[in-house]
């Protein structure tokens, strides 16, 4: 998520004999400040880039990855999953619906399932 400002800084600071590894996701959120860096190193063709298929961080039936996949893919998400799933979509049209949905989330259901603190666990 580095936009264009920050790594012109930190290309700036990293002496010309030394190497620069960048590590990242290019198909994660993009940075919030301008440009999209990593996307863009990775397009040009110029830099050599290795690219990790196997995911460790959820199981290989995780609807999480699954969903990942059919989005990269260009599918649209299977949005009727079951109690059990990780993946889950909630849809709301109105502000106000959206900001109660998210509340209750976080205050309550998010807690109960896993057993969390709602203050010191759930972000």
């Amino acid at each position: 998520m580095v936009d264009v400002l920050l790594m012109n800084s930190l290309l700036k600071a990293v002496s010309v004999r030394a190497s620069l590894m960048l590590v990242g996701d290019v198909d994660q959120l993009q940075s919030v400040g301008p440009g999209s860096v990593l996307k863009d190193l990775i397009g040009c063709g110029v830099v050599p880039v290795v690219r990790l298929t196997e995911v460790f961080r959820q199981a290989a039936g995780s609807q999480i990855v699954v969903t990942a996949h059919r989005i990269r893919g260009g599918l649209m998400p299977e949005l009727v999953q079951g109690a059990e799933s990780d993946f889950h979509f909630i849809a709301r049209d109105e502000p106000e619906q959206i900001v109660a949905m998210l509340e209750d989330l976080v205050r309550n259901r998010i807690p109960r399932r896993f057993h969390l603190d709602p203050i010191q666990d759930v972000q």
